[in-house]
């Protein structure tokens, strides 16, 4: 019977068999098929009593079977009135499932069994599946129903007006007596799958496989759907054959996700060969396949929910079906079957149901190998099925050829569909860029400075770095040759006794004394801290010899100046107190680097890497002025330029993802929405605005993922601390727990942004404030304030007016902005200056070893070095559509990046006369050594469920690395060898020695980077090391060596391709030395290798969550660690002699200096 939400209902006249009382059982139970149901709609399957007429009333509810919409699925409930017995007064009881099944997905199946009297009695079973579910009104009785005569009804509720009535179909309502067992009920739910998709053959493509997702119609619990589902999204494919499928995106081009679970359809004229042709059916969720309408193979849905307990014996039965048969990967199904074909067209349809689960315990939407294998008769090779000429061997090298095949096409997919996403929003944006184009034309330039005599020039970054530099060697030939040096001094003093209350923007006293201008001012008591020529008028002077009352620094705060430390205060001040704007050790300036110097630096500052071989020769051979230029243009349009800068960015967003269990402040892996956006070149603002608005897939790697803190009691608090530290140099970390004792920040103002992120008002918990009893502990006072009491509703409100207003920036803000919007942008408006400063100062910091204003992350902290400098470059981001790769255009083109290091510099100093050594990130150093080795960057798939076997939220994957970005922490807190991953490990354990942290529980701005005893000893005796340094089959330098060349060009070309520079003549006698010997005789003539013996084919056993209790899943785990650790077979087309000798050659080479700091 078919319902259309409103005017229709099947009434059922009153019958003894439909009365029940206290100590009946009852089932209710129908079909049901939903077209539509408003969230919270509570709308009536079938009901007896309150109709409200004359004689029964309306408060009579003798039971009544309805449904729910909640969060876009049905829940199913039960209803009744208890009645007036005993003194009692009628009462209304009323139960929900916790769960329901998704609306617009076919038929469900939904039932109730009760016993009225036992208040634990009640079952709902959904589509023959247990369901639990809470008392919401009333709560559970041992009352006995009303029981009258009133009508029975049948898809509509007492007002028979929309809000109750169905709209959808019913069938097979019953009411029975008794309480049906679960098995029984189970029966009623058994229905069979729908038959073969009717697809029209004359709407198939020639030789193309046309795949189709449908998203609307498919059961999320391991069902197949009844009826047909229609196709929302297709494209075509030239075998059959799937691990990938396009991204879904959502908004500006952000990941979003797809339904719980969907449907592909893949449908295609495939001639098959005559005879007997073995067929292979093979997926991660159920499959099956149709050729010519009928059933050929099927595999069952997965049974998942191992909880770690499974046996790695489980692994033992698997198909072997050819010498070179590719065996099933984790977690796949699969069947195989034969099929007599007779030389023609015969319509071929594979369907797989991808994902599934619910709303609560969804699992990931993977494909793992889906595909149809096809063995003709008379053949023992496989290939993926094809209706054309493309012909796919499915071994493992096939498979791996065509899996990256697919996998770069789909990159461009995505990015052609991020693209058109974008354009749909466009008109805003040309709004903003509009908007921002009045700005800088109403606002004044600020003008370039001339270019002082002698000096050089690229761009005008020179003409502002050149300008300050004559500026400051005019204020330090002021100092006294012989005089106290302020920053030698002085400084250290002022550090150690003084800085900790009177520096930055939140001061004692309101004096500062970290600049010589705060200095001179004084403070609000005093007069001046330092009046030149005059200590004994000079407050700093005086308050340091004072009685001990009044004595600086107070007691409590350190220990008073010494003699030695007072007599050079005396004299600075005496001698005029000199106070340089900037500190520097050398003013003489080093000319630009050589050619390949400039080469390997720009390459790693812009992709990540050393430049290759191709890349250098090509550099060489161009004689044009403007090479340098042409190859920045080059690279920062190279798409690994995205590689290079994701592990800062997920330094500075605390980009936390977690592949087992969450723990504190996991996130999701918003790290492909970094990747993505970077790929695009996305606009800043664009980039910022996103993040904030959180909106797309949370688990999936959409900026939704950013919102996501786990174990946190409030995590937008953590997020607002890092929007403004990431893109207004505003630390509020301090302010978590109270108002901040060294910023201006206060609690308050950290909150106000939080429940702007929020988009709603934010209780105060106890556990985000220190306990006031705990602050005065002790008696002392207090060096923390608490202004904000915990219990305070803090409203969401901008907290940082000094930036920008929500007047001035009212227009630039979506009529239908939330609070997400207004603080996005409150932040990128061009009124606010701070947003383009502090993003240019941070890609300024990367590329020139230290930022305009230091720290980065805290500008309350520090001063602008070249203030001018800083206000041009903002001004060029905000023209050229906050573009990242404009600036850094602008930066390494200029003189100043290109000059030659001064390696007496111990570290960048901030007049940037020189470059000093700038140490190189974990990941440059790692991509770096993979890339200039040739050793393939073979690691596991960055996951412990590779079988799919738990649900997203338990366990993520984060794919198989290609670069050092890619990694995350193990995860392996339990110390478990099953969960070791140990490639991996090995990995990681090079870069946390310098500096990664695989966990980002806070975000930073600058790594820890300093050199330490690990480093040297990792790369020189660690696994990682060993890897690099074999001469494997798979490592590239063996084809390099067998190259008919002379020794000699050969230590040439190794030196270029590693080092980026030609041997010097030592090196070039030392190596050719070395390696002379032998080396005409270095290569094993092909008939003179080993044969290689033919080893049983076995599947190899993997590791997941599912069989990690298993004690021979530690042993399986050892030994592979213990491999990782021997690394792979040296090759035997190599002399054993002479292949040690050349990698000893490249172990020097590899541990040279240069790999860890910038050229």
């Amino acid at each position: 019977m078919e319902l259309a939400g409103k005017d229709a209902a099947l009434l059922v006249p009153d019958a003894p068999g439909l009365r029940f009382k206290k100590g009946d059982a009852i089932t209710l139970e129908a079909w049901v098929k939903v077209r539509s149901i408003r969230e919270g709609q509570m709308i009536y399957l079938v009901g007896k009593g309150r109709n409200g007429s004359k004689e029964f009333g309306d408060n009579n509810q003798n039971y009544a079977l309805r449904l729910k919409g909640v969060n876009g699925r049905g829940a199913i409930g039960f209803l009744f009135t208890a009645g007036a017995t005993d003194g009692q007064p009628l009462s209304w009881h009323r139960w929900w499932s916790t769960d329901g099944f998704q609306i617009d997905t076919g038929w469900h199946h939904v039932a109730l069994t009760y016993v009225f009297g036992q208040r634990d009695s009640l079952r709902g079973y959904i589509d023959g599946a247990l369901v639990k579910g809470t008392w919401d009104l009333g709560g559970a009785t041992d009352r006995g129903p009303v029981s009258d005569g009133d009508l029975t009804v049948i898809g509509t509720g007492y007002s028979r007006g929309p809000a109750e009535t169905l709209d959808g179909w019913l069938d097979e309502v019953a009411i029975h007596r008794t309480a049906l067992s679960a098995a029984t009920l189970k029966t009623h739910f058994a229905v069979a799958p729908a038959p073969a998709p009717e697809i029209d053959r004359s709407k198939l493509p020639a030789e193309r496989v046309r795949v189709e997702l449908c998203e609307k119609g498919v059961p999320e619990n391991a069902m197949w759907p009844v009826e047909t589902p229609t196709a929302t999204e297709s494209y075509l494919e030239e075998v059959f054959g799937f691990s990938e499928l396009p991204q879904r995106y959502v908004a500006t081009g952000v990941r979003g996700d797809r339904s719980v679970a969907f449907l592909l359809r893949a449908s295609a004229l495939v001639r098959l060969p005559k005879g007997t042709n073995r067929l292979l059916l093979r997926g991660r969720g159920a499959s099956r396949l149709f050729i010519d309408g009928q059933p050929v193979l099927q595999t069952p849905f997965p049974t998942r929910g191992k909880g770690g307990f499974a046996l790695l014996t489980e692994q033992s039965q698997y198909l072997d079906l050819g010498p070179d048969f590719r065996f099933a990967p984790p977690g796949n199904r699969e069947a195989t079957g034969t099929f007599v074909g007779d030389g023609e067209e015969h319509l071929v349809v594979l369907e797989t149901v991808v994902g599934g689960g619910t709303q609560a315990r969804r699992y990931r939407p993977e494909l793992g190998e889906t595909v149809v294998a096809i063995s003709p008769e008379g053949s023992t090779a496989w290939s993926l099925l094809s209706p054309g000429n493309r012909q796919v061997p499915y071994t493992d090298a096939g498979w791996t050829t065509y899996a990256a095949e697919r996998s770069a096409h789909f990159a461009q997919v995505n990015a052609e569909a991020r693209a058109a996403c974008r354009q749909e929003g466009s008109a805003y944006w040309s709004t903003r860029r509009k908007a921002a184009a009045q700005w800088l034309a109403s606002t004044p330039e600020v003008p370039i400075p001339e270019l002082p005599s002698g000096f050089p020039a690229n761009n005008a970054i020179d003409h502002f770095l050149a300008a300050r530099i004559a500026d400051i060697a005019q204020d330090h030939s002021a100092t006294p040759k012989d005089g106290v040096d302020f920053y030698r001094d002085v400084q250290p003093i002022l550090e150690a006794k003084c800085y900790g209350c009177h520096q930055g923007g939140k001061v004692k006293s309101g004096l500062r004394l970290d600049t010589r201008e705060a200095a001179l001012q004084g403070g609000e008591s005093d007069g001046a801290a330092i009046v030149p020529g005059k200590p004994a008028e000079s407050s700093l002077f005086l308050r340091t010899t004072a009685d001990p009352d009044e004595i600086m620094p107070p007691k409590g705060k350190g220990e008073p100046l010494n003699r030695a430390e007072l007599s050079t205060l005396e004299r600075w001040i005496a001698e005029g107190a000199h106070w340089p704007d900037l500190r520097v050790s050398t003013l003489k300036m080093t000319p630009l680097t050589d050619d390949l110097t400039f080469l390997r630096r720009v390459t790693l500052d812009t992709v990540g890497v050393v430049p290759g071989e191709e890349e250098i020769r090509a550099f060489l051979a161009d004689s044009s002025t403007d090479r340098r230029a042409k190859v920045i243009e080059r690279l920062l349009a190279d798409p690994r330029w995205a590689d290079r800068w994701m592990g800062y960015w997920q330094d500075v967003l605390a980009e936390n993802p977690n592949i087992l269990n969450p723990t504190l402040n996991n996130t999701g892996p918003f790290r492909w929405w970094i990747y993505e956006s970077l790929r695009d070149d996305k606009p800043m603002d664009l980039f910022v605005t996103e993040l904030i608005r959180m909106q797309g897939s949370v688990l999936f790697g959409g900026p939704a993922g950013f919102g996501i803190a786990a174990q946190n009691d409030v995590p937008m608090a953590q997020k607002a601390m890092i929007v403004s530290s990431a893109f207004l140099g505003v630390e509020m970390k301090c302010a978590r727990c109270h108002d901040s004792p060294a910023n201006l920040s206060r609690q308050q103002d950290l909150f106000e942004m939080a429940a702007m992120l929020a988009k709603k008002p934010i209780k105060l918990p106890a556990t985000s404030s220190v306990p006031l009893d705990r602050i005065h502990q002790g008696g002392r006072k207090p060096l923390i304030e608490i202004t904000l009491a915990p219990g305070s509703i803090v409203e969401p409100k901008w907290p940082l007016g000094q930036f920008s207003s929500e007047a001035t920036v009212a227009t630039l803000t979506p009529p239908s902005g939330d609070s997400r919007e207004r603080l996005a942008t409150l932040i990128t408006a061009p009124q606010n200056t701070r947003f383009a400063q502090v993003i240019v100062n941070r890609f300024w910091q990367q590329l020139m070893g230290r930022g305009l204003v230091e720290p980065v992350e805290d500008w309350e902290k520090g001063q602008p070095s070249h203030p001018e400098l800083l206000a041009w470059l903002g001004r060029e981001f905000v023209r050229s559509g906050y573009s990242a790769r404009a600036i850094q255009r602008l930066i390494l083109n200029s003189h100043a990046y290109q000059r030659q290091v001064d390696a007496a510099l111990p570290a960048q100093e901030p007049l940037f006369v020189s470059p000093a050594p700038r140490r190189l990130a974990a990941e440059q150093i790692v991509d770096a050594l993979f890339a200039a080795s040739g050793k393939p960057f073979a690691l596991e798939e960055m996951s412990l469920d590779l079988d799919g076997d738990r649900s997203s939220a338990e366990s993520i994957v984060l794919g198989q690395p290609r670069r050092a970005w890619m990694l995350a922490s193990t995860s392996n807190e339990r110390d478990r060898p099953s969960l070791m991953l140990p490639r991996i490990q090995a990995v990681a354990d090079v870069m946390e020695a310098f500096g990664w942290r695989g966990t980002r529980v806070d975000p930073v701005s600058r790594r820890e980077t300093s050199p330490n005893v690990l480093q040297p000893a990792i790369l020189s005796n660690g696994i990682v090391g060993g890897w690099l340094t074999r001469l494997s089959d798979d490592h590239a330098l063996v084809q390099v060596v067998l190259e008919d060349q002379p020794v000699e060009a050969l230590v040439d070309r190794l030196f270029l391709r590693l080092l980026t520079r030609a041997p010097s003549a030592a090196e070039r006698e030392l190596y050719v030395s070395l390696l002379s010997q032998g080396y005409n005789e270095r290569a094993i003539p092909v008939e003179k290798l080993p044969a290689l013996k033919a080893a049983p084919r076995e599947r190899p056993r993997y590791i997941s969550w599912s069989n990690h209790v298993d004690p021979a899943a530690n042993v399986l785990r050892e030994e592979q660690a213990e491999r990782a650790r021997h690394g792979d077979t040296p090759t035997a087309r190599l002399d054993a002699d002479w292949r040690e000798r050349f990698e000893d050659v490249l172990w020097a080479l590899i541990n040279a200096p240069t790999w860890v700091t910038a050229p």
